[in-house]
């Protein structure tokens, strides 16, 4: 096995772990809200967008070039977003939705990484599809990436607004304390500090 077929399971898996983790905790949590239908069709969804993402890959040639030290760092990349992705998974528990939704009772999380960063589970999910397209540079990687960061920068606002509606002082504090996605100095190095404490 080469090396850059080795950089390529290894990115493939941590976006299997991604997808199989979530669709785990959403059955888990959620068993009686979606429906038959709408499972039907978030997995055609998926299909369509991985045959495309193959097709286009197939078609444009695939892989630009393969360079050691930028796969190494795309790896490494996309593990810390799928590690952090997971964690913010974890920490959020049933509050988690794919939908812009408040529960009622809804509380703002503060903790994990939610203590460093707002939305630490976009931001896991834009460190992995860097890390992928970092690790494994082409015109269908670049695409997913710049198509799932513009999805993302058009969730944020929505899901901030509803927060910011439904949680009101509680919320405004929050933001106004703990950046959207750029985690500052301080901030990481508190989180980490307290997580080394015994």
């Amino acid at each position: 096995m080469t090396l850059a077929i080795a950089v390529d399971v290894l990115i493939a898996a941590a976006w299997i772990v991604l997808g199989a983790d979530n669709l785990r905790l959403a059955r888990r949590e959620r068993p009686a809200r979606a429906s038959v239908a709408a499972r039907a069709a978030r997995l055609g969804f998926l299909v369509v967008l991985l045959a495309g993402a193959a097709l286009l890959e197939r078609r444009t040639g695939g892989r630009f070039a393969f360079h050691p030290l930028a796969a190494a760092a795309g790896v490494v990349l996309a593990a810390a977003g799928l590690a952090l992705h997971l964690r913010a998974r974890r920490t959020l528990g049933s509050r988690w939705s794919s939908a812009v939704t408040v529960q009622p009772g809804h509380l703002v999380v503060t903790t994990g990484p939610y203590a460093v960063v707002r939305h630490p589970l976009y931001l896991g999910v834009l460190l992995l599809a860097a890390g992928t397209a970092l690790a494994h540079p082409s015109t269908a990687t670049i695409s997913i990436a710049g198509g799932l960061a513009a999805g993302i920068a058009l969730k944020i606002p929505a899901e901030e607004r509803s927060l910011r509606a439904h949680c009101g002082d509680a919320w405004r504090r929050y933001a106004a304390a703990v950046p959207a996605l750029l985690p500052r100095p301080s901030r990481l190095r508190a989180a980490l500090l307290n997580r080394a404490e015994p």
